[in-house]
């Protein structure tokens, strides 16, 4: 009769014979192939990707390419090393003047972008925007600023200045954007909000009930609750809207624009970020 036998993996056949002798099987077939060797990441030496003055730099570790290690400050003098993100290709991306005036060790930052062909749903930028990613505590906490290139192509428009007590973000379509340290550590727009606050001033004095405006968005006037509580006509609106707005812009045109101040920069600073691609080794391949 027949048997199935599982002999170390293999499925054979036994035949027994009508004296119950088995007929010995044959050996069992084994593979001479080599065992596939796992591939491990290269990890390559670390190299400085932006300069700041002869003593204070950035460096690219832990990376076995340009756009996948992560990033950290250094100041020889002071043996510091403070790491500022985990994943570089966000800042490669950046393709902008990046100049870094701070001569402190408080205000660090590193602008993160996404690449020109990344999904609309990246979380880095929501389609709209790129982020600075900004400390003024030294690297114990990072806070976003927004700026608005959409991708990497975008971003050669933008100049972007760290200095000891402020932060400037200009494109070459608009005025710079001024952040300052706020009280709670958040990064403000001093103009913006002396403009809010001159803004909602007016407002009141227009006659313009205090709870009919957005606090966070004084522009949008609550016209269901003038038409409801206090009575507005919906021309009265109507006419209120145009006041408003027109309020508003003349104010801005006449709050001096934020500018970039001159800043003595050191001989051995750069103002973009590079990596040398043609010093890294090729990945070993798997063999078999």
């Amino acid at each position: 009769m027949k048997k199935l036998i599982l002999l170390s993996g293999v499925l054979i056949f036994s035949l027994t014979s009508l004296n119950g002798c088995a007929v010995t099987p044959p050996p069992v077939q084994t593979s001479m192939q080599p065992e596939k060797l796992a591939v491990l990441p290269i990890h390559n030496p670390p190299q400085v990707i932006y300069r700041i003055d002869k003593n204070r730099y950035l460096t690219l570790e832990d990376y076995s390419n340009c756009d996948d290690g992560s990033i950290y400050y250094h100041n020889d003098n002071k043996k510091i090393k403070t790491k500022l993100w985990f994943l570089s290709k966000g800042t490669m991306n950046y393709r902008g003047k990046f100049i870094w005036a701070a001569k402190n060790d408080n205000m660090l930052a590193i602008p993160l972008v996404s690449g020109d062909n990344d999904a609309c749903g990246d979380p880095l930028r929501g389609c709209a925007y790129s982020i600075l990613s900004a400390s003024n505590d030294g690297g114990k906490t990072f806070r976003d600023i927004k700026f608005g290139a959409s991708d990497r192509s975008a971003s050669k428009d933008y100049t972007i200045v760290i200095s000891d007590d402020a932060i400037y973000i200009k494109s070459i379509n608009y005025n710079a954007n001024k952040y300052t340290n706020n009280t709670d550590g958040t990064f403000i727009q001093p103009r913006e909000i002396l403009i809010n606050e001159i803004f909602y001033k007016k407002l009141l004095a227009m006659g313009i009930p205090d709870d009919a405006l957005d606090k966070s968005n004084l522009l949008d006037v609550n016209g269901s609750l003038l038409s409801s509580k206090y009575s507005y006509t919906n021309e009265k609106i109507s006419e209120l809207g145009n006041k408003v707005s027109t309020l508003y812009y003349n104010i801005r045109d006449n709050i001096p624009q934020d500018t970039i101040p001159k800043l003595m920069l050191s001989p051995h600073s750069t103002t973009q970020f590079t990596c040398n691609s043609t010093r890294l080794p090729t990945q070993l391949k798997n063999q078999g």
